[in-house]
């Protein structure tokens, strides 16, 4: 219900449409979740807006939080390599990988799930990253690291949100009138 409200006073403000799912095994979806069915799932969710909804990559940013960060930007790469890239990614408290959450590896080591920092230099479109200086579940230096991780020429200037944790940067933002 937050999620929902969230994008939508989103969509209003901005004037934009919004696609969102969810994946399998997380929220009302079925099945255990897997990294494999995240990625099917994100690449559904392409096909319909392209495929079935007609929209052009170029038309397309690509939003997501946390864990949701890996399939976002394994299709930003995909993407990007196949030379139609989404018009842009903006990261929310992003991961660098899932095994970087619990500890501070500077290599990916096999078997990490959404290895999102050996992604991002790939990626070939604006890539936007905010994340809340306090966020006590998602390290703070992982946006850091995904922003330096990020090509020069695709790095939009990054939103850290001083004293924002994992979960309320959205409400902090809305309560202080500086998100619109």
């Amino acid at each position: 219900a937050t999620v929902f409200a969230w994008l939508r006073d989103l969509s209003l403000r901005l004037r934009v449409n919004v696609c969102a799912y969810s994946y399998t095994g997380y929220a009302r979806s079925r099945g255990a979740p897997s990294e494999h069915d995240a990625y099917a799932d994100v690449d559904a969710a392409w096909a319909y807006l392209t495929e079935t909804r007609g929209l052009r990559p170029e038309r397309v940013v690509l939003y997501s939080r946390s864990v949701g960060s890996g399939p976002t930007l394994y299709l930003a790469r995909r993407l990007s390599l196949a030379g139609a890239p989404p018009a842009g990614v903006i990261l929310q408290s992003p991961i660098l990988s899932v095994f970087r959450v619990a500890f501070d590896f500077r290599v990916t080591p096999p078997g990490d799930l959404f290895p999102n920092v050996d992604r991002v230099g790939d990626v070939a479109c604006p890539v936007f990253v905010l994340h809340g200086t306090c966020d006590e579940v998602v390290p703070f230096w992982h946006g850091q690291e995904l922003f330096l991780a990020t090509r020069p020429r695709w790095r939009f200037e990054p939103f850290w949100v001083d004293g924002a944790g994992h979960n309320n940067i959205e409400m902090l933002l809305r309560d202080s009138g500086a998100l619109f």
